[in-house]
């Protein structure tokens, strides 16, 4: 058994608590404008990809959603190696200002009626560049943050990633549902849904500001410092991972699965869904979705407490229970029809999601020595995401276009439980692991 780690003190210094919340800060930006596409999908597939059959056009529109998670890898490999070779600070200071720029540019793009196929094209190329960003984010700011936690309170500061991605989606339908609420749809489509888009330039600013005041955490300096000693520090930290921590790297692709499935087709899609095709009003259907995320916070930072007291095994293995579980039950709920119904339905199942959420960040951390951490993650997490969560809404959306049934979904997210559970079940848990050596020790030279 792994001896409890004691590299970081007990409490965090206010210069280490500053540090946290700036990395956080910089982590609410980057997915408030990764996401602002998926609430106004509706908009883009009328001016960007129109088509006869809007079914064909909203399913277009996700496609590209879609396609910038599967360019997600890249923008892992490229800032995991960044990031563990030149410093985290380096790589998530270049992530905040390419997504911020690829989101102000794309509401500068001319609709389809005005260039033709080049506004989708232009549409398609900027979603792979925030996609190439965002494949570096979630990784460096949870490796960020982990580093500079406390070891008794890693499942807590963790969580606060979770919740800023959470909270910078509220932000978004927030945004949207006010744009949308309050214009006509002629000037809804004529500039009104640029707004949002173009504000991200500022607001990377303010956030690249933030995250050129950090340093990088103790733990990550005093690592490298060893490896610089040693023949391994000649080695790619992606090398390394592949060679020596792939067993880690598979667990968390499979860990992934049901909390991004969760994630991105109850939040980012579910308001489609819920108005295009169980009846709901457009503003019934936004409220579910922005009722659920903040229910979905609430939940994961009670549960990570729990967790840094518990463990993170309980957590990941009843969580991928309770939405295997509360997934059939809970669309029984959404079909009513009935509002208060249909947040009860989808609380049940963001229980669930809610437990593997306020592990995660901790436990995959844990799983991956310091030393190639922020690669690790990038190669495990992005390919969890790609496979998984991150198509999403493209295959919900494609399994209820071809199925013509509206519990298709369901099904999609009870085998992305039962992938997590398989993974949890070969889990370890990692709750006094070492940072520095991770979870799971190689003997590999």
């Amino acid at each position: 058994m792994t001896a409890i780690d004691t590299s970081t003190p007990s409490r965090l210094t206010s210069s280490q608590m500053r540090a946290i919340v700036a990395a956080c800060i910089g982590n609410f930006l980057e997915w408030y404008e990764f996401v602002l596409y998926g609430y106004f999908a509706a908009v883009f597939a009328t001016l960007f990809f129109p088509q006869e059959d809007p079914a064909v056009a909203m399913l277009t529109t996700f496609l590209v959603f879609g396609i910038s998670f599967i360019i997600r890898p890249l923008g892992g490999l490229l800032f995991g190696v960044v990031g563990d070779k030149l410093g985290r600070k380096t790589a998530l200071s270049a992530i905040i200002i390419m997504i911020s720029v690829a989101t102000a540019l794309m509401g500068l793009v001319p609709p389809y009626a005005s260039i033709g196929v080049l506004a989708p094209i232009l549409i398609f190329l900027l979603r792979l560049v925030q996609g190439i960003s965002a494949g570096g984010e979630w990784m460096g700011a949870v490796t960020y943050i982990i580093e500079t936690a406390p070891a008794g309170k890693r499942a807590w500061y963790g969580s606060f990633q979770t919740i800023t991605i959470v909270l910078g989606m509220f932000v978004a339908a927030v945004t949207s549902l006010i744009i949308t609420s309050s214009m006509t749809t002629e000037s809804l489509h004529a500039w009104g849904w640029r707004i949002p888009f173009l504000v991200a330039l500022p607001l990377g600013m303010i956030g690249l500001y933030m995250r050129l005041k950090l340093a990088d955490p103790q733990e990550f300096t005093e690592a490298r410092a060893e490896e610089a000693r040693t023949e391994r520090s000649k080695r790619s930290p992606l090398a390394r991972v592949l060679r020596e921590h792939w067993r880690s790297v598979i667990l968390v692709a499979g860990l992934v699965a049901s909390p991004t499935m969760c994630t991105y087709v109850l939040l980012v899609w579910g308001p489609t869904f819920f108005n295009g095709y169980l009846g709901f009003e457009d503003s019934a259907a936004r409220m579910i979705g922005l009722i659920s995320m903040l229910v979905l916070t609430i939940l994961v930072l009670s549960f990570a407490k729990a967790c840094d007291r518990l463990g993170r095994r309980p957590f990941i293995l009843l969580g991928a229970v309770l939405v295997l579980v509360g997934t059939p039950i809970g669309f029984v709920l959404l079909h009513t029809g009935n509002l208060i119904l249909a947040i009860v339905g989808i609380g049940l199942i963001l229980v669930g999601d809610a437990m593997m959420l306020a592990a995660q960040p901790a436990l995959f951390a844990e799983l991956f020595p310091t030393a190639q951490r922020y690669s690790g993650l990038a190669v495990g997490y992005n390919l969890g995401v790609v496979l998984f969560g991150g198509l999403g809404p493209l295959f919900a959306q494609a399994l209820v276009t071809t199925t013509g049934s509206s519990w298709s979904p369901s099904w999609y997210l009870m085998f992305g439980a039962l992938v997590s559970l398989i993974a949890a079940l070969f889990t370890p848990e990692t709750r006094n692991a070492e940072l520095r050596t991770g979870a799971i020790r190689v003997t590999a030279g």
